[in-house]
């Protein structure tokens, strides 16, 4: 089997597809796999179907592709368009890649393969892509995911935020709580990095989100008022968000009642910072001692503290 024959099978082309000639630079550590069709070959009109002869080709254009061996691959090829009397001219769709995609289908189900196993930026460390490739290619499996799907919006949704690597860039997640699904990534932490996925939506099936599991940036809570009717009694903040705002609120009492306490000549609070902003678990015997002395005394401080391990109240918060 020739180079031709044997890359016309590792691309799966098939008729009118074929492979004309592979170039080998051993500098670059690249091949080149030059793709073409027969002369006279007819195409349908992706609109309606009609077939039509070529009307012209697009610029020469390459994808990256599996490699072959240690050797960067990509097929190259001049994208036909056919002129079509009701449609107007047209560019035909290519069988080895997504349209707007310079990567081939086969590199593309790698990559969410490697995505799947690694975080973005060790993914395009292992795929030789950039970052921000990295992140298309994922955003156009969730798009494909999406389209896929019916599209109705999930009952229960989860939004996050994730930083890019070590930069001051950030992306949003949107995912269906109950599927374990990504249904949505923007970029950004705006309320228009948010608003988008809500608007794909007509305003009457966002009624059908009972819950938003979501951090407290003002910013996606805005943006969930905005565009979700009855926000305010369907966002639900979790512990892990809620706890650095409830340990704030017991120094502030804290404070508060220890100064108060001091103008009357008692020190009970003297010193005692660090154990309400300690959890139990992690303190000394002395330590846990004179804790539990200050939790029996009927302090505000020791009422508010309490509040973190009172699910009611916490959700009272939320």
């Amino acid at each position: 089997m020739d180079s031709v024959a044997l890359y016309r099978q590792l691309h799966g082309l098939s008729e009118p597809w074929t492979v004309e000639r592979v170039e080998l630079d051993m500098a670059q550590q690249n091949v080149e796999v030059h793709v073409g069709h027969p002369a006279g070959q007819r195409f349908a009109c992706p609109e309606c179907r009609r077939e039509l002869g070529v009307y012209d080709h697009m610029a020469a254009r390459g994808w990256c592709h599996l490699d072959s061996c240690q050797f960067r691959t990509y097929p190259y090829a001049r994208p036909p368009r056919v002129s079509c009397p009701e449609h107007g001219v047209r560019q035909m769709a290519l069988p080895w890649a997504q349209a707007g995609s310079r990567f081939t289908k086969l590199f593309e189900a790698l990559a969410i393969d490697v995505l799947l196993a690694a975080n973005v930026q060790r993914a395009a460390l292992i795929l030789r892509i950039t970052w921000d490739e990295a992140l298309h290619l994922m955003e156009r499996a969730v798009n494909r995911g999406r389209a896929a799907k019916a599209n109705t919006i999930p009952e229960l949704i989860g939004v996050d935020e994730k930083a890019i690597a070590q930069e001051h860039r950030y992306m949003i997640l949107v995912c269906d709580l109950e599927e374990s699904t990504v249904e949505y990534i923007g970029e950004g932490r705006k309320e228009t990095s948010l608003a988008p996925y809500f608007e794909a939506f007509p305003a009457v099936a966002r009624e059908r989100i009972g819950a938003i599991s979501l951090d407290m940036w003002p910013v996606f809570i805005n943006a969930c008022r905005a565009q979700v009717p009855g926000a305010d009694r369907k966002m639900v903040f979790d512990r892990f968000h809620l706890m650095p705002h409830v340990m704030a609120a017991v120094d502030k009492v804290r404070k508060q009642e220890h100064k108060a306490l001091m103008q009357v000549g008692d020190d009970t609070l003297t010193k005692s910072k660090y154990l309400w902003l300690t959890n139990p678990e992690n303190m000394t015997d002395k330590a846990r001692v004179r804790f539990d002395e200050l939790k029996a005394l009927e302090l505000k401080t020791a009422r508010v503290w309490a509040l973190k391990f009172d699910k009611a109240s916490l959700k009272r918060i939320g």
